[in-house]
């Protein structure tokens, strides 16, 4: 974007914010005027009756005169104490002595000495508030107003409030009003709260014989922040770690406000473990340090990274652990595919389905659950990829080992069904141990479907036909259980036939 474009966008901005602030003036004011309201504000009384009016003319004249503004009179004063933003002052020779002399602390270089004595102006007197307001000799309002110009930023003190916005007091009796809308970027649900603060604001409209004029703290807002973004995108660089706040939350991340740049701090990128919401991590106004992991000035985005600036938990794993090592963890998501294991903070595991049971077929649902701790073995290891696979079986033993000598052939089991085939049925002996039933092995009858005899979760007791350890079959029958047939019977040994002699026959023959 040329210098000019970018020039073009500003005056329109400018343009809609002159808009916006012309609306919300009119919609505030209706058929009065400026001076109406904040006279209304500052006279909230109800009017006198008729009767009342011949008796107290007299007072309220006196009262109007103590109130309004006074001639530039020059007096000399002692400086008594300072508080906060206000200086107060003893006044020589000054009639009123009940009353008490105060200049803002801003006209003064420097915090004055106490008890130095100085020149003052005397801008107003205010007999209800019982002040007098000051202002220094060579910062006289006359002066200050002649250089106040529409655009120009003054400071002021909000005095009231009224329907519409704040009425605000500068050095002078200058008067000014800021309407509600235009007191911050984001929406004031209690405008009362702002009486009595000092605030500085942009001039949008005046008017010099009145001596009023309305100002708008937003825009002076928004003219600071494009003044500290434009520094700011200067001096910053991908790499740099920043100090920020954090402006707003969204499911996604968080906005962070680096001097005028608003960044996007992702969720993946606010810490090594795994997390669901950011406000697990930070809060709306919470000072953090940052890095910007990149930027682009053209479209004025940057993204920027909170686990980046902290140690890696991975460069721990190196050394720490190793495959075959037994670890414990504990489950903290789970899928179709399997189930995610902590480890360590900011290190998790996979737990394939096929590795949670011997079991042939199983739901992850039905071995772990959410925040079980389990034992499992690491299998793999891949510091690269930032992956580790465990298995919670190798855990357990593998019930296969051994198998041929426990389900020996002809071995009667107790055994449960897990399911059905058209060809037969597979029982389950123990966990991780299923052996088949074949259709032809459940009836000296001809069977036509295995549901006429078997039903699944029927547990049932089955002769062994053959075991095999090495591939993990195992052959079991049901019509057997009473007596093996011949072909499984094991085999009897023939036996020895005696030797054969030849005796000679008696009786003298040959």
């Amino acid at each position: 974007m040329n210098d000019i474009q970018k020039s073009f966008d500003g005056d329109l901005a400018s343009d809609k914010i002159e808009q916006e602030l012309d609306k919300e003036l009119a919609d505030a004011l209706g058929e009065g005027s400026i001076e109406d309201m904040m006279q209304q504000a500052a006279n909230p009384a109800p009017a006198p009756t008729a009767d009342e009016n011949d008796d107290d003319s007299e007072k309220d004249a006196k009262a109007a005169a103590s109130k309004g503004p006074v001639s530039m009179r020059t007096r000399r004063g002692r400086i008594q104490s300072i508080s906060g933003d206000d200086v107060f002052v003893q006044l020589h020779g000054e009639q009123q002595q009940h009353l008490q002399a105060v200049v803002p602390l801003v006209q003064f270089d420097r915090p004055p000495r106490i008890g130095s004595i100085m020149d003052f102006v005397i801008n107003r007197i205010n007999e209800s508030e019982g002040l007098i307001y000051l202002a220094r000799e060579g910062v006289a309002s006359a002066a200050t107003w002649d250089h106040i110009q529409k655009g120009s930023i003054v400071e002021a003190r909000v005095v009231a409030s009224n329907k519409g916005g704040l009425e605000l007091e500068m050095s002078g009796n200058i008067k000014a009003f800021m309407p509600a809308s235009q007191i911050d970027v984001n929406h004031v649900d209690d405008i009362d709260t702002w009486i009595g603060q000092r605030i500085k604001a942009v001039v949008h409209d005046i008017d010099r014989r009145g001596k009023k004029m309305v100002v708008s703290r937003r825009r002076f807002l928004e003219q600071e922040k494009e003044r500290l973004e434009q520094v700011t995108w200067e001096k910053i660089n991908e790499g740099d770690t920043v100090q920020g706040k954090v402006e707003r939350l969204m499911p996604y991340g968080a906005f962070v406000n680096i001097g005028g740049v608003d960044g996007l701090l992702h969720i993946a990128d606010m810490s090594h473990s795994r997390i669901n919401n950011p406000e697990e991590i930070v809060k709306v106004g919470q000072d953090v340090t940052v890095k910007i992991l990149s930027m682009d000035k053209e479209t004025k985005k940057v993204r920027l990274g909170l686990k980046q600036i902290q140690a890696d938990p991975w460069d721990a794993v190196e050394g720490t652990v190793h495959v075959g090592d037994a670890i414990t963890g504990v489950i903290t998501r789970i899928a179709d595919f399997g189930a995610f294991i902590l480890l360590q903070d900011g290190v998790e595991a996979l737990l394939p389905v096929s590795e949670m049971s011997w079991n042939r077929r199983v739901r992850p649902t039905d071995v772990v659950q959410e925040g079980q701790s389990v034992r499992v073995s690491v299998l793999s290891i891949d510091l690269e990829k930032r992956r580790i696979s465990v298995s919670l079986k190798a855990e357990q033993g593998d019930p296969w080992t051994g198998a041929e000598v426990t389900y020996a052939k002809n071995t009667l089991v107790d055994a449960t069904v897990k399911s059905i085939t058209d060809f037969g049925a597979f029982a389950q002996i123990v966990p991780g141990v299923e052996g088949l039933v074949h259709i032809s092995e459940l009836s000296h009858k001809r069977v036509n479907n295995v549901e006429d005899v078997l039903q699944v979760g029927d547990t049932k007791q089955f002769r062994v036909l053959e075991c095999d350890e090495e591939n993990r079959k195992i052959r079991l029958s049901l019509k057997q259980v009473e007596e093996p047939s011949v072909e499984t019977q094991a085999p009897v040994a023939p036996r020895k036939q005696r030797p054969k002699i030849n005796f000679p026959l008696k009786g003298g023959i040959e």
